[in-house]
């Protein structure tokens, strides 16, 4: 699937997506780790910002979730979902697996851009934090975990996790 209907998301993820990776990183100065997920319902509509400093994703659904200033994730996303009537977001399909990798790679893109400078004045190396994407319930959760973990995170942050 063309990333194109996700334009108006990505250029908000682009724009301030580095300061909320700077809240979350700021909450979790002086820990060795730090989880940050991007969480979104079965049928993708809206998503937010979760963060645990544990160093285990088994139980992303209850880690801390930064609440202010995060509605460039939620309502571009409903937009883009509203927006694109050729996917039936209430069951399994090519097609609804495919937006979901589209968004993946609208994540990884915007993640890779978020400057080395937010993680080092934060007392941590980009290599030390883990992000991931997930739903909270629904038909894709295992396997937007896995794509995700895959797609944000080098090799030594994936090892540096046991992942």
């Amino acid at each position: 699937m063309d990333t194109t209907r996700f334009q108006d998301f990505q250029r908000g993820l682009r724009a301030k997506l580095p300061a909320a990776v700077d809240r979350i990183l700021a909450r979790a100065r002086g820990r060795d780790c730090c989880l940050i997920g991007f969480l979104t319902t079965d049928d993708f509509y809206g998503c937010y910002l979760a963060w645990d400093t544990t160093g285990s994703i088994d139980q992303y659904f209850e880690w801390d979730q930064l609440e202010t200033e995060t509605d460039f994730l939620y309502q571009p996303l409903v937009d883009v979902v509203e927006a694109s009537t050729d996917v039936d977001f209430c069951s399994a399909s090519p097609q609804k697996w495919a937006f979901a990798e589209a968004f993946l790679r609208v994540l990884e893109e915007s993640i890779r851009a978020v400057p080395d400078q937010v993680f080092e004045k934060n007392g941590f190396r980009r290599e030390d934090v883990l992000f991931l994407s997930a739903m909270t319930d629904g038909d894709y959760v295992e396997e937007m975990m896995n794509a995700s973990l895959g797609m944000f995170n080098s090799k030594d942050t994936l090892a540096r996790y046991d992942l």
